[in-house]
C-alpha cells in the first residue's frame, strides 16, 4: 500500500568515505615510502578502522515498509513485524517497543533543540502521509523524530486500511516475533583483521 521508506546517516555516511579515503591515502603513502610489503604489513590495521567506521556510521539505519520494521544496528539487525510492533519512545535515541521487549534505535538519535522546536511548531493536523507505493523513498536524515513519525504513520495506516485486523490473533496462531540476526560475518571479520594487526605490531 506504500513505498518502503529507508532512513540512514548522511553525516555517518560522509565520516566512512573519509575514513576508506584516509586509509587508502595512508596505504599508499607507506608504499610510497617503505615498500609494498610494509603497506601490506599495515594493511589489516587500516581495513580494521575502516570496518569500525562503516558498521557504527554507515550500516546502521531503519526500513518501515508495510510488512515490518527492519532495525540495522551496529551487532545485529531485527526484524518487527507490526502484528507485534507496540509503540515507539522517542528519548536519547528511538526505541521501538514490542511484543517480546524493547528494541533500541542505534541509527535515530534525537535531534538538536532547535529541530525539536520547528517540529513542535509545525501547523498540521497530526495526520503524517505514508508515501505512494513504488520505489523505496530514502532520507538521509535518521533521527528518532524523523523515524518515529515514519512508524506511527505507517502503522496507522495500515490500521486504517484494515490490513492489521485480527493481528493479535494472527500473532498468537503463527508465533510471530521479532527476530534478531547477529552479525555474524562482520563481527568475525574485525576479529581476524584485529587478530592480523597484533601480529604485525607482536612481529614488527
Amino acid at each position: 500500500m506504500g513505498a518502503t521508506q529507508e532512513f540512514t546517516s548522511g553525516y555517518g555516511r560522509g565520516l566512512t568515505v573519509a575514513a576508506a579515503a584516509a586509509g587508502a591515502a595512508a596505504l599508499v603513502a607507506v608504499a610510497a615510502q617503505d615498500g609494498a610489503v610494509a603497506a601490506l604489513r599495515v594493511l589489516p590495521l587500516v581495513a580494521l578502522v575502516v570496518l569500525v567506521v562503516w558498521a557504527l556510521f554507515w550500516r546502521p539505519g531503519v526500513e518501515v515498509a508495510d510488512g515490518e520494521v527492519v532495525v540495522r544496528n551496529v551487532l545485529s539487525t531485527v526484524h518487527v513485524p507490526w502484528p507485534t510492533y507496540r509503540g515507539v519512545t522517542r528519548g536519547w535515541s528511538l526505541v521501538l517497543h514490542t511484543t517480546d521487549g524493547d528494541v533500541q534505535v542505534f541509527a535515530a538519535p534525537r535531534s538538536s533543540a532547535t529541530a525539536q522546536w520547528v517540529r513542535r511548531g509545525r501547523d498540521d493536523d497530526g495526520v503524517r502521509p505514508v508515501p505512494a507505493d513504488g520505489r523505496p523513498v530514502r532520507s538521509l536524515h535518521a533521527t528518532a523524530e524523523s523515524v518515529g513519525d515514519a512508524v506511527e504513520a505507517r502503522h496507522d495506516a495500515l490500521v486504517r486500511a484494515g490490513h492489521l485486523d485480527g493481528a493479535e490473533r494472527l500473532r498468537t496462531e503463527h508465533g510471530l516475533r521479532p527476530v534478531r540476526r547477529v552479525h555474524v560475518a562482520g563481527i568475525a571479520t574485525a576479529v581476524a583483521l584485529a587478530a592480523a594487526a597484533v601480529a604485525v605490531l607482536v612481529t614488527a
